[in-house]
């Protein structure tokens, strides 16, 4: 292999490794409470690589929400066209299964933070054409907030119940709620 992949593979590598350890702290701590001291030896990486890559710790946290909001645009994706059927919301709560610790630390202890209300955002614009193509009235605007707020609500909910009932339960009880909003609507 050539040396320009392999210091790519590092690179990823070692990005992971200070995400895995940014995330079991998060679970733990505020974000400003974590020093990079305790950050790096977590990662098992020295404080130099940690500077070479970010500028300080809420560097790091604006990449991983960032690649975490460009996931959930994905997810929404796959949910918009289908938003009328409940099996749409299995692909949210199961990515949110298959990634506990990183859900737990982004929507958990802070969830008025500033990756949820980006998240929030994002889900209400995408959202917005498909119950409202006019653009929404007033009402229907904040019956789609009240709607993502719930849905929200229902996500920390689930993670503090240990991602219990199972993604497909939890996705029939929010499309319920989803479906009762958007009748309104």
């Amino acid at each position: 292999m050539n040396a320009k992949g392999d210091a790519n593979r590092s690179v990823r590598m070692t990005k992971q490794r200070l995400y895995q350890a940014l995330i079991t702290l998060l679970q733990q701590k505020s974000l400003r409470e974590i020093t990079v001291r305790e950050l790096t030896e977590l990662a098992g990486i020295s404080r130099g690589t940690f500077y070479f890559h970010y500028a300080d710790i809420y560097a790091l946290m604006d990449q991983m929400e960032a690649a975490q909001l460009a996931r959930l645009n994905d997810l929404m994706d796959t949910l918009i066209p289908s938003i009328s059927q409940e099996d749409a919301l299995v692909a949210l709560f199961t990515y949110m299964t298959e990634n506990p610790d990183l859900c737990q630390a982004l929507y958990g202890k802070s969830w008025e933070s500033e990756f949820t209300r980006n998240a929030k955002k994002l889900i209400a614009e995408r959202c917005l054409g498909e119950f409202a193509p006019d653009g929404g009235t007033e009402e229907q605007k904040y019956m789609l907030a009240f709607a993502v707020n719930g849905c929200f609500g229902t996500i920390v909910a689930w993670q503090e119940a240990g991602f219990q009932p199972p993604a497909a339960e939890i996705a029939r009880i929010t499309w319920q709620a989803i479906r009762a909003v958007k009748g309104r609507m």
